[in-house]
């Protein structure tokens, strides 16, 4: 089961802190206890040159120093340190006399006593002993070898007469072991509550972190539903919202696709409507007597369907431009011959037309490697494209030159041009300007198009592996720029 964004931002938030809580406090409590182990071994350093110092001052007896290969009474060093301490042993302790309690006294007639003051930690007396001159145990238990101790010389008029040795404390006792217990309490009190702590804020933030995202996945599922006219704000971090505008942008496009497809479609059902209609008019005409099927009939419904059939074939080849698959030839050839021909070759159309043709060409000899036939296509396309939509008597202008990318071709003509903020749909398959380049008849000299003749432009030249735009032309018209590199076959990226 997958877990929701929600629980999983949570229990991230929560084994953060879990992790940062058991870190710090384990750190916490390791240093206290090393502090603490510290702080026994400077206090058993403390009573221990104390009690050399008590010892020392009994080794001013030279009697002491005399007996201390016969034993040293440990027993009365130890009460005499107690003593200097600031306790009593407590076996040496007399009991308190018996009498009746007074108005400030406990129950048995005791007076409370305040706590004794410190004095040598308990078991000293079995973690001590003493070495003399020679190293010889004269008193204190036996250590096991090995053992760590701590040891004071025993000096006497600047000569050492004895060792004091110590095992260190290992056990912590009265206010010391209350101190660090309650250290202990409090660093888990403090856990806990730092844990509770960030349940509340995961429970308050996880929420409020994950909202966009939940607001993303409702925007999602509409889109999906076809609703594309969805805008979500963009809020949250700045990776969400880049996502969140990511996704707006993308259902704006959506929508743009979705618009150019119900324009396709009418657009194509309008195109294919025209010669239909002529054609079944013709058809029923003949059918009913009013026609007879003579030459000049046939002849237009001959025009009429290889309208369709050019219409279809443009279709068709925009279709297997957009999946990739529009079929090139490459071979080799020179540029300015290739170019030259198509041009010429369209010149009678252009003289009858009323337009003159400006043909400027440029080096001599360009070898290239490119589809000889799509890219006179290419050239007759841009050059019926003006001729159809410029006004007579005009001019149409065809150069090339070599540029640093390959050769680029330039066809310009006179007036009418399109606005500005439409050169951009130009290569829009069965896009036509609202401007006065639009004909209600498909243009001024008789011929109508299937509005693909530029789709079909840019996917000749995107075959090459080239780049075309359109922009205002210095004749006043319109300008079509194509960049194609020298060798397609290489550079390009045909299919």
């Amino acid at each position: 089961m997958r877990l929701r964004i929600v629980h999983q931002l949570s229990l991230l938030l929560v084994a953060t802190v879990l992790l940062s809580v058991l870190a710090i406090g384990g750190f916490v409590a390791w240093n206290l206890k090393a502090g603490f182990s510290d702080y026994l071994r400077a206090r058993d350093r403390e009573h221990l040159e104390r009690f050399a110092s008590l010892v020392a001052a009994r080794a001013r007896d030279p009697a002491f120093v005399d007996n201390m290969s016969r034993g040293i009474p440990m027993r009365d060093i130890m009460d005499e340190f107690a003593q200097a301490e600031g306790i009593t042993p407590p076996e040496r302790r007399a009991p308190p006399p018996r009498r009746e309690a007074g108005p400030d006294e406990g129950p048995r007639g005791e007076r409370p006593r305040p706590p004794p003051p410190r004095g040598p930690p308990e078991g000293m007396a079995r973690r001590i002993q003493i070495l003399d001159a020679q190293g010889v145990r004269v008193g204190g238990p036996a250590f096991a070898d090995g053992r760590n101790v701590l040891q004071a010389p025993v000096v006497v008029n600047g000569q050492t007469v004895a060792q004091v040795r110590m095992l260190p404390s290992t056990e912590l006792d009265g206010v010391d072991l209350r101190f660090l217990s309650r250290q202990y309490i409090g660093l888990g009190l403090a856990a806990g509550v730092t844990l509770l702590l960030a349940l509340l804020a995961a429970a308050f933030a996880a929420p409020r972190l994950s909202r966009p995202l939940r607001q993303l996945q409702a925007a999602t599922q509409r889109i999906a539903g076809g609703e594309l006219a969805v805008v979500v704000p963009e809020t949250g971090s700045r990776e969400m919202a880049a996502l969140i505008g990511d996704v707006n942008r993308m259902a704006a496009e959506l929508k743009k696709l979705e618009g150019a497809r119900r324009s396709w479609i009418a657009q194509i059902s309008h195109e294919l409507r025209t010669p239909l209609s002529v054609l079944l008019g013709e058809i029923e005409s003949i059918q009913d007597g009013a026609r007879a099927p003579s030459a000049d009939v046939l002849a237009n419904l001959r025009s009429e369907v290889l309208q369709l059939v050019r219409l279809v074939n443009d279709l068709h080849m925009l279709s297997m431009a957009d999946l990739g698959a529009l079929p090139c030839e490459f071979s080799d050839g020179d540029a300015a011959v290739v170019l030259e021909r198509a041009a010429r070759r369209f010149e009678p159309r252009l003289h009858k037309a009323g337009l003159a043709l400006d043909l400027r060409g440029g080096p001599v000899s360009v070898p290239v490697r490119w589809d000889i036939g799509r890219i006179e296509q290419l050239l007759t396309n841009l050059l019926e494209n003006s001729l159809r939509y410029t006004t007579a008597p005009g001019q149409v202008r065809v150069q090339w030159s070599r540029v640093p990318a390959g050769l680029e071709l330039r066809v310009e003509d006179t007036p009418p041009g399109v606005a500005p903020g439409e050169l951009e749909q130009l290569f829009e398959p069965l896009f036509r300007a609202d401007t006065a380049r639009q004909r209600a008849t498909g243009g001024s000299h008789g011929s109508h198009g299937s509005g693909l003749g530029l789709a079909i432009c840019r996917a000749i030249v995107q075959a090459h592996g080239g780049t075309i735009r359109a922009g205002a032309s210095a004749l006043g018209g319109l300008a079509v720029v194509a960049c194609l590199p020298l060798n397609a076959d290489a550079d390009g990226d045909p299919a």
